[in-house]
């Protein structure tokens, strides 16, 4: 019995009690090698370097900035905050690659870029919608939140595009309760961007005190002590209720630009993201080993099936969803809840079906039918392979029982 998802190795307050002031320098340098001498900016809170980036990308009439919904609120509101007009596009069956016919019949001369978001595979056509862009004369952004340390074809992710946004915040595998970086190529954006972010306050450990406490409250309820009794707890609590499993979090909502938005990290996030940089590869291909044994069961309803093997081998798998009849998909959670197997639901939801979004230009119809067919596998560090097979032979069961 493991969770299916896991807070990764974090210390909450020693980074605070002496944090060094060249904490940033070294960051960055060190975070600007990763990723093959790109231009770093760090970030008090990751979603404010999409806000940046659609800032860059917003000029005159240009201001639709075409993206995923498949995501939380707050991304659509950055770009609002920006300045830009949202459009949604729609991704390709059972699959979270954009549908690229799609996507070319939205741009036009109102496009100020393309928001295009990595999610347990990376896009599939990424330099065809690199060309489609450049062709178009309108930025590609990628949202890189779930997908830092993956690459295509030997390149990574955060390196292919006009500019990119990771995440470091609690539940990604570099870590702190907040944070992230805004990547840029040019040199001339990567200036007036850091032009703006040098005059942002550093976040303080008050402002940082009730995401403490969830992100705490999330690892402890996780840890191998107490997950046996809140999972029975939880596995009780769902019996009896439709199925609704996104992660509260993804919920929350900012609708201005508060000063936790226009931040810079805290010394002591850049203290933990500097003590666990050399980890990141381990982490990766721990997650691709066991994303590999799930192949062999469940390849051909895995999400994105469709994509290469090689965009596949250099993916990230930050979980692993596949495909399940609608209709059988809260009977067959509850089955495997049964038989001791923690899984999710969709990681996130159509935020097109949200009220405050409804009137948001582009069809999302595949991403509608997704988000009610998903379940996902762990693939974090604590799953190992013996884990995985028997999880996997018990969803397969599942699975059988209740094809009819």
């Amino acid at each position: 019995m493991l969770p299916r998802q896991i807070i990764y190795s974090m210390r909450y307050f020693r980074p605070w009690l002496n944090p060094e002031e060249g904490a940033e320098d070294r960051f960055r340098t060190s975070m600007s090698a990763y990723l093959s001498g790109t231009h770093v900016v760090p970030l008090g809170r990751a979603r404010s370097g999409l806000y940046l980036l659609a800032k860059t990308a917003i000029v005159g009439n240009r201001r639709r900035v075409i993206m995923s919904p498949y995501t939380i609120p707050d991304v659509v509101n950055m770009v609002k905050l920006a300045g830009g007009e949202p459009v949604f596009v729609d991704f390709l069956p059972n699959s979270t690659n954009v549908d690229l016919s799609q996507l070319e019949s939205l741009i036009d001369a109102r496009t100020a870029c393309v928001m295009l978001t990595h999610y347990h595979v990376s896009q599939n056509h990424l330099s065809e919608i690199i060309e489609l862009c450049r062709s178009a004369g309108v930025k590609l952004f990628d949202d890189c939140a779930v997908s830092l340390g993956a690459s295509i074809r030997g390149a990574r992710l955060g390196t292919l595009t006009d500019g990119s946004m990771f995440s470091f915040s609690g539940f990604k595998i570099l870590n702190y309760l907040w944070g992230g970086i805004v990547a840029i190529q040019d040199e001339q954006s990567f200036d007036k961007i850091n032009a703006e972010v040098a005059q942002w306050k550093r976040l303080g450990i008050a402002q940082h005190r009730k995401q403490a406490f969830k992100i705490w409250r999330y690892a402890l309820a996780t840890s191998p002590l107490l997950f046996p009794v809140v999972f029975g707890l939880r596995r009780a609590l769902l019996s009896t209720q439709k199925i609704e499993d996104i992660l509260p979090l993804s919920r929350l909502e900012t609708v201005s630009l508060d000063q936790t938005i226009t931040s810079r990290p805290s010394l002591a996030a850049l203290e933990e993201w500097n003590r666990k940089l050399d980890d990141i590869e381990n982490i990766i291909q721990h997650r691709r080993s066991i994303a590999a044994i799930y192949d062999n069961y469940f390849r051909a309803i895995s999400v994105s099936a469709e994509s290469s093997d090689e965009v596949r081998k250099g993916s990230g798998f930050v979980n692993y969803p596949i495909v399940v009849p609608p209709e059988r998909r809260d009977q067959l959670y509850h089955d495997i809840l049964s038989r001791g197997f923690d899984v999710g639901a969709s990681l996130y939801p159509n935020v097109h079906e949200t009220e405050s979004y409804t009137s948001i230009e582009g069809r999302t119809t595949n991403v509608s039918s997704l988000v009610r067919s998903v379940l996902t596998l762990p693939t974090h560090i604590r799953v190992t392979p013996e884990y995985a097979n028997e999880l996997a032979s018990g969803v397969q069961k599942a699975m059988g029982r209740n094809s009819g």
